[in-house]
């Protein structure tokens, strides 16, 4: 790679300089930079040339640079989102998904005082302050409220005093207990907090919220997102008691919600694409520094979501993902369109594998919605083009229906629920034999356990029961059909073989998990049923032993592994 340079581009803010963007071209560089000059809040703009020689040696070389006087209008106002939570009582404000919903509207305000949600709800004079700010609350309250009146019925006045009711609630707890004298972490632990706090307040709830405030006192003095973070993270670790992790974790993913964190820990990335594979790559407990990364944040981050002690904040992760890749920016910087119809390839594969989809629901619908992009789809109609190219490209069953199903929630909206129960009836349809099923396992054993696991992956999902059911069977019907066809049993029933033998083939084919709930189960283990009932069954199972202490190991052995595959015995 002899040569090859890249250019940063720049801007000035807050007194210090952070890149916007990197590409390849010197004069696209030039002409980003000169467009974001035309921008009033720009204070600076400069275009660092990166130069590589060989595999460690680089130069960096100023090349453009230029300084403005900007009256910057600061804007704090509300950020729309298009769902919230119902809260039904005033603890409820305090859950976890209450406060994502809080950070995205008041991300503008949160982010410049570096305030998580939960600091905000615990710490009284930081939440009088933002009450307080301009029309800031009024102005959330009408749009939840609106939100909340278009999915109920009720109407907007009424939710909105209901929430209004519900801030006030807040703000006098808050006010109650700013003076509350707490155990101070400073010199202690969150363990040892919750174990004073235990004898103190005997109300969960109560304990729970003291507990926070407790921590938000102290959180609050730590500066800046990485400074909280540095803070929390050897907690999530050392803290026995599980309340306590579950605390840390509750704050890191409001912490996450942060636009401008990611970008703090895992450094600089060549594009969105590129970014999102790195924060995939977080949440596996793997993911390289790169420039302007965060290296010992990194080395705390990556075994605690490798050990998953982290799931709340891998969670808020995740929908971030699903964000960026249902958003307009592009996976690539490359001119060619195609690039990118590439980049999603190797990204599906990545993330789809043959034990589900790596963060679930929300990866899925970002596929989907990125898959819609890239055809300039839209709609529920390019929704569902989109799930049908998504399946087509997956091509194995096992993973069409790891997708189709991490995809489907009951709670999602009426029409894609129906697109995607339609899509697995389509797809169940498809399948006419085991080999369709698993086109490319190689022996009859992988086949059958492909078919197997694939139909408990239906029978585990959240579809309609009858739904369920009607895929469930269908793969039940295929197995069959491969087992009478193929005469598996007649093949593991060998006659040549010793009773005993046989007997504890049969079994273990009953346990291999090769076989679909329902008739191929039954089949199998009426085999074995009818090798129980025979008359002389112990005398034939042990006829080739001659030495009794052998054959009462032999009989006790047999009967440990029926019992081991649920057959009922003794």
């Amino acid at each position: 790679m002899f040569g090859r340079a890249t250019f940063e581009v720049q801007l000035f803010k807050n007194g210090r300089w952070a890149i916007n963007e990197v590409v390849k071209s010197e004069t696209v560089a030039r002409k980003k930079a000169t467009d974001l000059l035309a921008l009033k809040t720009t204070a600076g703009v400069r275009v660092v040339k990166e130069s590589h020689f060989g595999k460690d040696n680089h130069r960096e070389s100023e090349i453009f640079k230029e300084m403005k006087e900007v009256k910057e209008e600061e804007d704090l106002s509300v950020t729309p989102v298009d769902e919230a939570p119902m809260c039904e009582k005033v603890t409820d404000y305090y859950k976890t998904a209450s406060r994502t919903t809080m950070a995205r509207l008041f991300s503008k305000y949160l982010e410049k005082h570096e305030l998580t949600p939960l600091e905000m709800l615990h710490s009284h004079p930081n939440l009088k302050r933002m009450i307080n700010f301009q029309s800031m609350v009024p102005s959330a309250v009408d749009k939840i409220a609106s939100l909340h009146a278009r999915a109920t019925g009720e109407g907007t006045r009424e939710r909105r005093d209901v929430i209004f009711d519900a801030v006030e609630a807040i703000a006098k707890k808050a006010k109650e207990h700013d003076k509350t004298k707490l155990p101070s972490l400073e010199g202690s632990s969150l363990d040892d907090i919750l174990r004073r706090l235990d004898a103190k307040f005997p109300d969960e709830d109560e304990r729970t919220y003291m507990a926070n405030v407790a921590l938000a006192r102290e959180s609050i003095n730590w500066r800046g997102w990485p400074g909280k973070m540095a803070q929390l993270l050897p907690m999530a670790e050392s803290q026995k008691d599980q309340r306590a992790r579950d605390m840390v974790d509750e704050m890191l993913s409001d912490i996450f919600m942060a636009k401008t964190v990611i970008k703090d820990v895992i450094g600089i990335s060549k594009h969105l694409g590129d970014a999102v594979t790195r924060m995939i790559d977080l949440v596996e407990g793997k993911c390289e520094p790169t420039k302007f990364a965060s290296d010992d944040l990194l080395a705390l981050l990556n075994p605690l979501f490798a050990a998953d002690l982290l799931p709340r904040s891998k969670n808020v992760l995740f929908d971030r993902i699903e964000r960026d890749l249902s958003g307009p920016v592009r996976l690539t910087n490359s001119e060619d369109k195609e690039d990118d119809k590439k980049f999603f390839d190797g990204l599906v594969d990545r993330v789809v594998t043959g034990n589900g989809v790596i963060g679930g629901r929300a990866i899925a619908a970002g596929l989907t919605e990125r898959w819609a992009r890239l055809d300039n789809i839209g709609g529920a109609a390019g929704r569902n083009k989109a799930m049908q190219g998504m399946c087509e490209k997956l091509g194995n069953a096992k993973r069409v229906f790891l997708y189709l199903l991490a995809l489907y929630s009951p709670k999602n909206e009426a029409s894609m629920k129906l697109a995607i129960e339609e899509q697995l009836k389509r797809k169940g349809k498809e399948l006419s034999s085991v080999q369709k099923i698993a086109p490319a396992a190689k022996t009859e054993r992988a086949r059958l356990l492909e078919a197997a696991a694939t139909q408990r992956l239906v029978l585990d999902s959240q579809l309609e029961t009858g739904l369920k059911k009607a895929i469930a069977k269908r793969f039940d019907d295929i197995v069959v059909d491969y087992i009478i066809g193929n005469k598996v049993i007649e093949r593991i029933d060998n006659n040549e073989l010793s009773f005993r033998e046989r007997a504890g083939r049969m079994v273990a084919f009953c346990a291999s998990g090769m076989l679909t709930e329902g008739r191929a189960t039954e089949i199998a283990r009426d085999t074995v049923t009818n090798y129980l009932k025979r008359k002389d069954f112990l005398s034939e199972f042990t006829a080739d032993i001659s030495d009794p202490s052998e054959k009462e190991t032999a009989i006790r052995g047999f009967y440990k592994l029926l019992a081991k595959t649920g057959f009922q015995v003794g």
